[in-house]
């Protein structure tokens, strides 16, 4: 249900005409919402021969802390509830900020609206795809990370009950870690893309403007603020207990910790014994598919096992596993090359039942 607003004549048709719009907004993130301080700027003329008296509002769902101007002179507002605005509105009550105001013949001036304006965050369901992070630590993991998509519609239909044709001229400022888009069909809150966007740096913050004629806009003027997600996502303990297959075969356990960065590759730091007289150190990274309903995940992994006992050795490894959820198994292979004289190379096959935490 994204933030929607609208100025509105509050008749069917007035003579009075809106030369130009110019919206900015300054957004932040509060308490993991966005919250905007909006300021609206419609130019007005009265380009009759008679002085026409407008009873007009200012529409908005979840905005507050509205006040009116025309030139420099506060105009009273009364606040109230009006109709829904649209199917994007949803069931969320729209406040009406309706105020008078008089234009004499042949005045023209800047009518200002300012407020502050909370976003509600758009909801993605992610279907039946869990990132693999998230399958295989279902307990500690505090799900996927997803970009942050917040709406604010801008309805064009009310402000089309003036005359004129003006030009809007739309200003977003943005942490420099967000971006700034449009959805091209609101109603099914698709992807958002930055066509027809000019972007500029200004130390911390990112500006977006966009330019468009009244008429030829659609019906809905959509802005997509994006909070892009994490570049890590935490993960979980990893418990594995198995054997060393081969002649000298034994007992093995493994105890590590994984996690996310980027989604699809996994980074873990383990450390496996055979409880009698080897202990391993393993750096690992591995890409591992997600789990697709009931297809399990899929990982193949590339590490350094560093052998501390009996000997200090670094080695190779290369790992592929298979999970249903935090349920798995892992087959390892590891090389450790002769790195000085008198010593020989060997290698070990480890596979181990996995489960995550």
């Amino acid at each position: 249900m994204p933030a929607t607003f609208t100025l509105s004549s509050g008749t069917a048709r007035t003579r009075s005409e809106v030369l130009s719009e110019k919206l900015d907004f300054d957004c932040a993130e509060a308490e993991h919402e966005a919250v905007c301080h909006f300021e609206a700027r419609y130019r007005l003329r009265n380009g009759t021969t008679e002085a026409e008296v407008i009873d007009a509002a200012f529409l908005g769902l979840r905005t507050r802390e509205v006040s009116v101007r025309f030139d420099e002179e506060p105009l009273p507002v009364t606040e109230g509830q009006a109709d829904s605005m649209g199917p994007t509105s949803g069931s969320g009550e729209v406040e009406r900020f309706g105020f008078t105001l008089t234009l004499q013949s042949g005045r023209e001036g800047e009518l200002w609206v300012r407020g502050l304006m909370q976003l509600e965050r758009r909801f993605l369901p992610s279907g039946y795809v869990w990132p693999a992070v998230q399958a295989r630590h279902a307990l500690l993991s505090p799900g996927p990370a997803r970009a942050t998509h917040w709406d604010i519609d801008y309805l064009l239909g009310p402000i089309r009950t003036w005359a004129g044709n003006p030009e809007l001229h739309v200003t977003v400022r943005v942490p420099s870690a967000w971006e700034v888009g449009s959805s091209p069909d609101a109603s099914a809150r698709t992807l958002p893309v930055a066509t027809g966007w000019r972007l500029r740096h200004e130390g911390e913050h990112v500006v977006a403007e966009r330019s468009l004629s009244a008429a030829s806009a659609p019906e809905w003027l959509n802005v997509t603020l994006t909070k892009p997600k994490p570049w890590w996502t935490p993960g979980g303990v990893q418990l594995g207990l198995g054997a060393r297959l081969g002649d000298d075969s034994r007992v093995m356990a493994r105890l590590g910790y994984q996690l996310a960065a980027p989604e699809s590759f996994l980074h873990s730091l383990s450390v496996e014994t055979d409880f009698r007289e080897q202990l391993v150190l393993t750096p690992l990274t591995q890409y591992a598919t997600p789990q697709v309903a009931i297809i399990p995940s899929l990982g193949l992994g590339l590490g350094v096992p560093v052998q501390v006992l009996p000997e200090a050795r670094p080695g190779l490894r290369l790992l592929a596993d298979l999970h249903f959820g935090p349920l798995g198994a892992a087959l390892s292979w590891d090389h450790y090359p002769a790195l000085r004289e008198g010593t020989d190379s060997f290698s070990r096959l480890i596979l181990l039942f996995q489960v995550g935490l």
